[in-house]
């Protein structure tokens, strides 16, 4: 067998119409190989690639829209004769790039979209690996290309590391997310909470106390804190400074990330799933005892999590005693000596809730008397 690199243009290549990426999806009938050539199973094979959302052709469309086409994976072809005389190139790996190369180019010719003379170029005329050999042995070829590619698969870059990466372009090239969204393919949502998650860890890296239990590890941590409203409104996460400027949240969130000392010694963070636990936080942090036993080293984070659910009212009904509950249950956690010596702050808030009360007591004392007279 024999391995060649070609030009070709994206309009000679002829998409797999039983590409293994189409075999579980509704709808996905194999194609006979005679009949690759034919319009209907282009055009059927072309549209599982554009309108499957885990394909995603949108973003590598704006990547090479953005930086031309960069052939760091090359497209592997073999030659197809087709039925009326000549031949085109089939795609044995590299399905999804062919079809952004397509559409791409026809969106150009069709003068729907612009592209410079510069980007053109990388298009118009690509480089491709073509196979050449007995058909037993570009089977072969092609089955062992297939399964390093996606099964062994080629080992990508860890979140911490891409993450690095998206904040030196932000930071030195870009300084918007969308530009750097389209050079590498992904949403500028993703982009953002990279970035926002990444400054974040890096905030953590230079606090005196707990800086020395920041690790690379700690990063899917703060990658959902961030993608969390709850969570990053506790935190008071700024989007000017990208850093959590709530002191008091943000030396909380450190602790469950750090290695803690109790009375039986010392303990691993509270926190370890990164997932489930962090999306948890978001119904702990806006309630005060559940977030007091949270910050307390003895008590574990499921403790936490049990006194936030048995403070959730199931039903409009409960809504009231849930907050008469609530507040009850905060007025006596303070110590004897808190409520002999309340500071300033402390006073007010005492006299703007006994004002309540007063406004609400007769509401509930009609109530009651309509209850006992009926």
């Amino acid at each position: 067998m024999q391995i060649d690199t070609i030009k070709v243009s994206p309009s000679d290549l002829l998409l797999d119409p039983n590409n293994y990426r189409f075999h579980d999806i509704q709808g996905y009938r194999a194609v006979s190989k005679s009949r690759y050539a034919e319009p209907g199973a282009q055009e059927r094979a072309l549209q599982f690639l554009r309108d499957t959302p885990a394909f995603d052709l949108n973003a590598l469309r704006d990547s090479i829209i953005s930086n031309g086409f960069v052939p760091f994976e090359q497209i592997v072809v073999e030659k197809y004769h087709v039925p009326e005389g000549g031949f085109k190139y089939l795609v044995i790996e590299g399905n999804r790039r062919a079809a952004a190369l397509k559409t791409i180019l026809k969106d150009y010719n069709e003068s729907t979209l612009d592209l410079s003379p510069e980007k053109l170029a990388t298009i118009e005329n690509i480089s491709v690996i073509e196979i050449t050999g007995s058909e037993s042995e570009r089977q072969g070829y092609q089955k062992t290309l297939m399964a390093i590619r996606h099964v062994a698969g080629i080992r990508e870059w860890g979140p911490y590391q891409q993450a690095r990466l998206v904040v030196e372009m932000y930071d030195q090239e870009e300084g918007a997310f969308g530009p750097v969204a389209q050079r590498i393919g992904i949403t500028s949502r993703e982009v953002a909470r990279r970035y926002r998650a990444s400054k974040a860890l890096q905030q953590m890296e230079k606090d005196d106390e707990f800086g020395e239990y920041a690790a690379p590890k700690l990063y899917s941590f703060f990658h959902e804190a961030v993608s969390q409203p709850k969570v990053r409104e506790w935190l008071k996460f700024s989007d000017t400074s990208y850093m959590a400027e709530d002191a008091d949240a943000r030396r909380v969130f450190y602790e469950l990330l750090s290695p803690r000392e109790t009375v039986d010694g010392r303990q691993a963070p509270k926190l370890q799933n990164a997932n489930q636990q962090v999306r948890q936080l978001k119904d702990i942090v806006d309630k005060p005892i559940p977030l007091k036993i949270l910050s307390d080293p003895e008590r574990s984070f499921s403790e936490a999590v049990r006194a936030a659910e048995a403070e959730l009212p199931t039903d409009e009904t409960g809504a009231l005693e849930h907050a008469l509950g609530t507040a009850l249950q905060a007025l006596r956690q303070p110590s004897i000596d808190a409520w002999l010596s309340p500071d300033t702050r402390a006073v007010q808030i005492w006299e703007d809730l006994v004002s309540l009360v007063d406004k609400v007591r007769p509401l509930i004392s009609k109530k009651n008397d309509t209850q006992i007279n009926s």
